[in-house]
């Protein structure tokens, strides 16, 4: 309750000192209002066609940029321009303001007249925003392809763009297709794959990196294990597992001396020796291993590529767009 009434004061004193009475108009420049159902239930009032849109997560930029021009977003986030981790570095040239946190006192500033969030953000920083006048929508952060495809609904019926969120998921049933009919002409062992990764509680069952796996024909050595996304991932059970390959994330311009060296002391632990797997170990782009967008079906490819070889083409690889 302080807490609020301090927010309120903090609100009230910008719209007194008029450094945010633009801010509070959440029509911004458009004339039409309308009110939408968001993920949690809320109802929230958003312009007919936003044209200053904030996402709070690069994934979400990734998706929204698939269905409006970058001029129509007032950021992206700071990782937005690194090719290791994003699908949108060309995309990110045309929208100057990058982040990595997203403080009220920036947000202000950037007068977004739609803000989009996740079920992972903070609550007390959507009903921040909330308080401060703004349109918040929350959308479900996606685990499963399925959730993508609902999640890009979703956005695209925010930002007035239904037509552009069909023709993104009419790609993506296309490529999900095509997957499905080369992977099940083979006939050899599924191999087993084993993630290793500086978020060690993550790519057990019911997260994205899983539901992957699984559409690339390969089985997840960490549920395999009987892990669950969030739970510890320990070496004793790695060992028992003893993998076909390692899946590392390939190294990016982006990543700190001490993410290099992660690697290198995992796989030199004793415990590890002798592992069939340490003599596949191999470097995935991050952009595939952490991917829960409309180009997961690229990552579902990559993923496949790194077990199999090349079975996927990946030269057209590009922002799945509906526009």
């Amino acid at each position: 309750m302080l807490k609020k009434i301090f927010v309120l004061l903090w609100i009230s004193s910008l719209l007194l000192s008029g450094c945010a009475a633009d801010n509070l108009d959440i029509s911004g420049n458009n004339s039409k209002v309308r009110t939408i159902r968001d993920y949690e239930g809320t109802t929230v009032r958003i312009p007919e066609k936003a044209k200053r849109i904030l996402t709070l997560s690069l994934g979400f930029d990734v998706m929204t940029l698939g269905m409006v021009q970058p001029e129509r977003l007032v950021a992206v986030h700071q990782t937005a321009p690194d090719p290791g981790i994003s699908w949108i570095v060309e995309e990110s040239e045309k929208i100057p303001v990058k982040l990595y946190l997203y403080p009220f006192e920036t947000v202000l500033k950037l007068k977004p007249d739609l803000i989009i969030a996740s079920t992972w953000t903070k609550p007390e920083m959507i009903q921040g925003y909330r308080d401060l006048g703004f349109s918040v929508i929350v959308c479900k952060g996606p685990d499963t392809v399925a959730e993508v495809k609902n999640t890009v609904l979703m956005i695209a019926d925010a930002v007035g763009e239904q037509e552009a969120g069909m023709n993104v998921i009419n790609e993506m049933d296309r490529q999900l297709n095509e997957i499905s009919a080369t992977l099940q002409k083979r006939t050899d062992p599924i191999p087993v794959g084993m993630l290793v990764s500086q978020m060690t509680s993550y790519g057990g069952k019911g997260c994205m990196f899983d539901e992957l796996c699984g559409k690339a024909r390969i089985s997840n050595g960490i549920a395999k294990m009987g892990l669950y996304n969030g739970q510890f991932v320990p070496k004793e059970l790695v060992v028992a597992c003893d993998p076909d390959f390692f899946m590392v994330s390939a190294p990016r311009k982006m990543v700190t001396e001490a993410s290099r060296n992660f690697q290198k002391e995992y796989f030199n632990d004793p415990a590890l020796q002798g592992l069939r797997g340490l003599n596949n170990i191999t470097p995935i782009p991050d952009r595939y291993l952490y991917s829960a967008t409309q180009n997961c079906v690229y990552a579902i490819k990559g993923i496949a590529n790194a077990a199999y070889g090349n079975v996927f083409d990946m030269s057209s690889e590009k922002l799945i767009k509906g526009y």
